[in-house]
């Protein structure tokens, strides 16, 4: 997601808790300043990222 100069990366994954994120990883090398989200997978709760306003997921 964009708004402005602000970008944020998001994974969704599901099923267990993962270790290696290699696409998220890849993403934050070529973009080293954007916010990283996992959904699922241990991270954020699907039903509560899908709840939020996206406004949420950005940084102040």
């Amino acid at each position: 997601m964009r708004k402005g100069r602000s970008l944020v990366a998001i994974e969704v994954k599901s099923g267990r808790r993962r270790d290696s994120l290699p696409g998220l990883d890849l993403f934050a090398s070529r973009h080293p300043t954007a916010r990283r989200l996992l959904v699922g997978g241990g991270g954020i709760d699907l039903e509560d990222f899908l709840l939020a306003e996206p406004e949420r997921w950005f940084p102040d």
